[in-house]
Order: structure tokens, then sequence, then C-alpha cells
């Protein structure tokens, strides 16, 4: 399967959270901090948390690791995820985690600082012809991360409720209305 496909499929499914109930269980599930990974292993979470903080930083709003889109994310690939995409989201990962280490020169990537994380995504986030030392492009990836990131924060109890206004049940309704 070519990795393309994989990760615009991947991409679409982000891109496509309804609010089903379905969904809308998962955001509440998430939003507890001891909820169990479903399908990362806890380096490749502690790893997405760390990148999805990056991209969406604590502010006068809650970033990422405060409102555990990680584990939303987890979650998600799990459940709305194709296997095989699955796999090739797992070793494409591991594959950018690969070259942080191999050019930094470290034994894991609980060793890279924030800020080298984020030089790496910076370079290929929005670059397509950025080349990697290994030959590789890494631009699908990090934009796939920040898909993830910002389609699970749209998606979170926080959002939903503070910024946008969603009501999951409908309150009171008032037909008398002035027009």
């Amino acid at each position: 399967m070519n990795r393309r496909i994989a990760i615009k499929r991947i991409g679409l499914s982000f891109g496509s959270i309804s609010l089903s109930t379905g969904v809308i269980s998962m955001i509440k599930s998430c939003q507890s901090p001891n909820a169990d990974l479903k399908f990362f292993s806890s380096n490749q979470i502690s790893f997405l948390d760390r990148v999805l903080e990056i991209i969406l930083p604590e502010t006068e709003t809650p970033g990422a690791l405060s409102l555990n889109l990680s584990k939303f994310v987890d979650s998600y690939v799990s459940e709305n995820i194709r296997s095989e995409d699955q796999k090739y989201l797992i070793a494409m990962i591991d594959e950018f985690t690969h070259m942080i280490l191999k050019s930094e020169n470290l034994k894991s990537i609980d060793q890279a600082e924030n800020n080298v994380i984020e030089k790496y995504i910076s370079d290929h986030i929005d670059n397509g012809s950025m080349i990697a030392n290994d030959g590789k492009n890494y631009s699908q990836i990090c934009g796939l991360f920040r898909e993830m990131a910002v389609n699970s924060y749209k998606a979170s109890e926080y959002v939903m409720t503070n910024k946008l206004g969603y009501v999951p049940i409908p309150g009171y309704y008032d037909g008398n209305v002035d027009v």
C-alpha cells in the first residue's frame, strides 16, 4: 500500500469527525487522566503528548496536555482507522522519531528537548520539499500531527462548550421569540 494513500485516509478520517454519540462518549472518556491506552504504546503517547503540546501550547486557553488530546487521538485511531493504515501510522511515527534520534545522536526520544522536536516539526510541516538527512520527506507525518492536534482540539469538551457553544442535549425551548 502506498503511504500517501494511507496518510490521506487517516487525514480525511480526522477531518470528518462528526458529533455522533460515539464521538461524544470518546471525548468524555478522554477527559479522565487515567484513560487506558488503546492503540499507542506509552512511549509513543509521551512523544505524541510533546508534539501536540508543541503545536497547541497552553496560553490563556488550555493546551494539548491539559485537554488530554493524545488520549483522544489514541482512542480515535484505535476505533476509526483501518488496521493497515494504523500500521503505516506507527511506522511513520517510528521513522520520524528514529530520524530525530539519529540526527541528534540520542538514545531515546525522551532525551530530546522540546525545542529540538519543534525544530524538526517546523522544518517539515509546511515544506513539502524539505528532505531529511536520511533522504526522506517527513512533511506528510508532520502535517498529520497538526491535523490530529487541531481536529481533536476542536472536538474537545472545553472548546465545544466554551468556544463553540455546543450543548449535547438541547435545553429550554421558547417558541415565542420576538423576531
